[in-house]
């Protein structure tokens, strides 16, 4: 157990350190759009609040992102087991960034590719989505994503698997298509 002013200093400056990533890692799991644009903003809040009650109780000497990336994690499972609001869009910053030195004619097509990739992640079921976006996003193991979402390993492997499938058959599709 940290010091009451420490451990106060330290999850405020892993908060600063971290709020764009949870923030990002939110809107990710939470998948296509949802009608309060604020709702991921207002999932890393709510779950930063809990943390911050017992913040002498952890150890910030890491920089807090772990434990606070399962906590935003949690949350948004727990929205979505409660049915509350669908989702966002991925970052928008994020996709700003995208393509910078790339061709200003290539622009166009990588964005068009991340927001159909983004419109079929949406399409997954909630647990395979989150499971990804847990996996290949925030490159946590299996073990972390089955106590994140409070699953077996095995039910983990079963999403990841189920997701990148179909996820590959969408865009296997979209590519006969065309």
């Amino acid at each position: 157990m940290a010091e009451p002013k420490a451990a106060t200093k330290q999850f405020e400056s892993a908060v600063v350190a971290n709020m764009a990533r949870l923030i990002g890692l939110a809107r990710s799991m939470l998948g296509g759009q949802i009608r309060d644009a604020r709702q991921a903003e207002d999932l890393v809040q709510d779950a930063l609040v809990r943390l911050y009650q017992h913040r002498e109780r952890y150890d910030w000497s890491d920089g807090g992102w772990s434990l606070m990336a399962k906590a935003v994690a949690r949350n948004v499972i727990s929205c979505r087991r409660r049915k509350l609001g669908q989702s966002l869009d991925a970052d928008p910053a994020a996709m700003d960034s995208l393509g910078e030195d790339q061709d200003p004619a290539i622009i166009p097509m990588t964005r068009e590719v991340i927001e159909m990739v983004q419109r079929y992640m949406a399409s997954l079921p909630a647990n395979w989505r989150e499971a990804m976006v847990l996996r290949e996003q925030q490159e946590m193991g299996y073990r972390e994503i089955a106590d994140t979402m409070r699953a077996t390993e095995a039910q983990v492997k079963t999403w990841l698997h189920r997701g990148r499938s179909r996820l590959a058959q969408l865009l296997r599709e979209h590519m006969m298509e065309k």
